[in-house]
């Protein structure tokens, strides 16, 4: 018998969801949604998803497939789903790659370094790789010239799509969460090609760094985000990430916060 009306879901292993543990939620794994053929059910293991007033994605990663059946069967049995782009397109274009969540950036107006999609040779070097299905900076490249550019188009997977972003040197990075139209927190850090690795906690937030990561959280409907910002030598913002499964530990470490318990506050408000 379910205990709990919230149900929080992530692709892969359940104890990616530890920090939950004790909070008065269900925590599950993808990889644990069944169905057969003599029931209309959806099932986490035996339990009917229908036991479930609310259901969190966590993480779809590889499971989108999954995620797709889940989301399906919550619409039709009126559970409601954070985030709520997942029930606003059966393809859930965030979590195919950073390709669209760009395009829907750019289309709200948000600010963004250089971009291009779909080529390579629309701008000047150094500018930087990256794969729409990167993650904590994988598969991300600095480009000086025509012969790194060869050299890397040579390693590339086949299988994947890449973008290319204008370089923006001297700058630095800083890491905002949102839950909820609300700044959790933000850290300050060097970014990929700058090797100091000081982080400074933002507090509070500058008023311009939380406006622009909210209108940027809202571009990509997304009500949990993890917002990445660039901040030049003449503190100019730009948006280069909006994170549908952010990584809070350093949220949690520098900014004296429990995202976990600010995540089932918010959740909790929606029921």
């Amino acid at each position: 018998m379910v205990m709990n009306i919230i149900l929080i879901l992530t692709s892969g292993k359940v104890s990616k969801l530890d920090n939950f543990i004790g909070k008065g939620v269900d925590l599950g794994s993808f990889d644990d949604v069944n169905f057969d053929s003599d029931s209309n059910a959806l099932r986490l293991k035996a339990v009917d998803l229908k036991q479930y007033t609310l259901i969190y994605f966590r993480m779809v990663g590889k499971s989108l497939e999954v995620a797709t059946l889940v989301t399906d069967y919550a619409i039709k049995n009126n559970i409601k789903i954070v985030d709520g782009i997942y029930t606003k397109s059966n393809l859930m274009p965030i979590t195919l790659g950073k390709s669209v969540e760009l395009k829907k950036l750019l289309e709200s107006g948000i600010t963004t370094p250089k971009t291009v999609f779909g080529t390579f040779n629309k701008l000047p070097f150094p500018y930087v790789v990256k794969s729409t299905t990167s993650s904590r900076a994988r598969e991300v490249w600095l480009v000086n010239n025509e012969e790194e550019l060869k050299s890397l188009r040579e390693k590339l997977p086949k299988n994947k799509f890449f973008f290319v972003q204008e370089f923006i040197s001297k700058a630095k990075r800083a890491r905002l969460l949102i839950i909820g139209n609300k700044v959790i927190g933000g850290i300050l850090r060097q970014t990929k090609w700058n090797k100091d690795e000081t982080k400074e906690t933002l507090n509070p937030v500058p008023v311009d760094m939380a406006k622009l990561a909210i209108e940027a959280t809202k571009a990509v409907g997304l009500d949990v985000c993890g917002v990445d910002l660039l901040i030049n030598e003449n503190k100019k913002l730009y948006v280069i990430e909006a994170n549908a499964a952010p990584s809070w530990k350093l949220i949690n470490k520098y900014c004296d916060v429990s995202v976990e318990d600010e995540i089932i506050k918010y959740l909790s408000s929606k029921i």
